[in-house]
């Protein structure tokens, strides 16, 4: 007994030499890499460049990259001290395909995006100069200022915990030092560090309702003086939502043309409008816009939700759990004593897709087009890691193998849900540069059309100062379809009639049909 007990002592005297080891190993080599970049030089960095963003979430189809567009301006101040910063771009279209989707795309004119975070507080300006809360950012942004060049290793130095090991690829020949650290006690980064100790590759994770645990990947290439002792990179480029089944999502790229460190006045101040705004909260409310059918509403994206004889039908879930959770909610108050048996997609962009974990948990069946399947399959509905924004599914996950595993219904043209009095069908939208599997939902029997990112109607006999094309295009296919339609309701806005429809886009498609065009079947 003695024995043991001497050998079980010796082993955990090893085990803390070789954890100090590793923190003295570590620590030499992030003053190496400190050395190497003058990060600790660093109190705050500016940079400005060109390149272009994506649209995250918005690509024509699953398989596509991020729709982009030009950044004619882009600056970011970091202030590492008060771990706040103020991002600044002005986005253009450029020669940049109109394929996809996004607010405001395809960009019009040169308008100004500027976001900042301190404190717990995120916002950004909105297009008159006012303030507009965006706390749901404040943990994203702060890590993104952990993970940026001279971040990285200040983060890093700033674990206890903080790894050091060594990686080879043979294919490049190449060996990097990788270092990992934690920040904010949840969020997980690496870092490739090449021979000259440069951080040159870094991954994390943030979290997104689609993608769960999402990976973000920044790599910084092109290192050069700035002045001091310190370095910069000249190209930083970013990946956003790659997964195993999906590769290739590219979100900036970013020529950095001037860098200053140390700058006066770049701590970012928190305005009276942040620190005393209301919190964000789910707010959900209701009216039955004919028997049977209720449309739900009180925030900037809409459901609907349709009375069958046994069951309920919801159209749309969008944005994330919560928002969800509390339509869920509202369609069962509002329609007791009934299961929620579907759920109707209108197209698979995040903004659209991204609380139909929700109903899933809830047992609802699914109803997408065919091109969704395996996106829907193999990434949204998998049980893969959520632990950074665990949601509803992933607590309460299905068993793999038991009776009642997720429920998927897709289709390639039109898929119809009845019970012989009320109809409810989804129609696949031809021609549409927004999404390739664009539905417009329609219920014959009040003549409703539900749409998504199509046509926004204005207030009752009011106009619209552009119509844009994806009006026309559904106002091509109602024809083509031939269908009856008496109120349009949209998942971004307030019901309208057909008639203000027809008065509105009707001139414009005509205007623009080829010449000898006809609606088509």
């Amino acid at each position: 007994m003695r024995y043991a007990l001497g050998v079980a002592l010796m082993g955990s005297a090893l085990i803390a030499v070789s954890a100090d080891a590793q923190t003295q190993n570590v620590r030499t080599f992030l003053q190496t890499a400190d050395t190497a970049t003058g990060a600790s030089k660093v109190n705050n960095v500016q940079y400005t460049g060109t390149g272009w963003i994506g649209f995250i979430g918005q690509n024509f189809s699953t398989i596509d990259d991020w729709p982009r567009v030009d950044l004619q301006t882009y600056t970011n101040t970091i202030d590492y001290g008060s771990a706040s910063s103020k991002e600044e771009y002005v986005r253009v279209q450029g020669n940049n395909p109109a394929r996809g989707g996004g607010a405001g795309f395809p960009i019009q004119g040169a308008p100004r995006t500027t976001n900042f975070v301190t404190a717990n507080s995120a916002w950004t300006l909105n297009a008159m100069g006012g303030t507009q809360n965006q706390d749901d950012q404040t943990e994203i942004r702060k890590l993104m200022i952990a993970v940026s060049p001279h971040g990285f290793i200040k983060s890093a130095m700033a674990d206890r915990n903080a790894q050091v090991t060594t990686r080879h690829f043979v294919r490049t020949g190449q060996t990097f030092r990788v270092v990992g650290f934690t920040t904010m006690d949840k969020y997980r980064a690496t870092a490739e560090f090449n021979e000259q100790n440069l951080p040159e590759r870094v991954v994390t994770w943030i979290p997104n309702p689609v993608m769960g645990d999402m990976q973000v990947e920044i790599r910084y290439e092109n290192w050069r003086d700035v002045g001091n002792g310190v370095k910069f990179p000249g190209l930083i480029h970013m990946h956003q939502g790659d997964h195993p089944f999906v590769r290739g999502m590219n979100f900036m790229n970013l020529n950095v043309s001037d860098v200053k460190v140390n700058i006066p006045n770049a701590v970012v101040s928190l305005p009276d409008s942040v620190r005393n705004g209301p919190e964000a909260t789910v707010v959900v409310t209701s009216r039955q816009i004919s028997p049977g059918v209720w449309f739900i509403a009180g925030g900037s994206h809409n459901s609907v939700a349709v009375e069958f004889k046994d069951f309920i039908t919801v159209v749309e879930g969008p944005l994330n759990d919560a928002r969800s959770n509390a339509v869920i909610a509202e369609a069962k108050r509002i329609i007791p004593n009934k299961p929620i048996k579907y759920l109707v997609n209108t197209h698979h962009h995040w903004d659209h897709a991204g609380g139909i974990r929700a109903f899933a948990a809830e047992g609802a069946t699914i109803v997408t087009n065919e091109q969704n399947k395996e996106f829907f399959e193999k990434v949204v509905l998998a049980p893969q890691p959520r632990t950074l924004s665990p949601d509803r599914l992933s607590m309460f996950p299905f068993a793999t193998t038991g009776p009642g595993p997720l429920k998927l219904e897709t289709y390639t043209e039109r898929h119809t849900i009845s019970d012989g009095t009320m109809t409810l069908t989804s129609h696949h939208i031809e021609g549409l540069n927004h999404a390739g599997d664009m539905a417009i939902v329609y219920l014959p029997g009040p003549k409703i059309a539900i749409n998504g990112d199509l046509w926004g109607p204005p207030a009752a006999g009011g106009n619209v100062a552009n119509v844009n094309p994806n009006a026309v295009a559904l106002f091509r296919n109602i024809e083509r379809l031939k269908l009856d339609i008496a109120t349009h309701v949209p998942i971004h806005g307030n019901p309208g009639p057909q008639a203000d429809f027809q008065r509105i886009v009707g001139p414009v498609a005509a205007a623009a049909r080829p010449a000898g065009g006809g609606g088509g079947d």
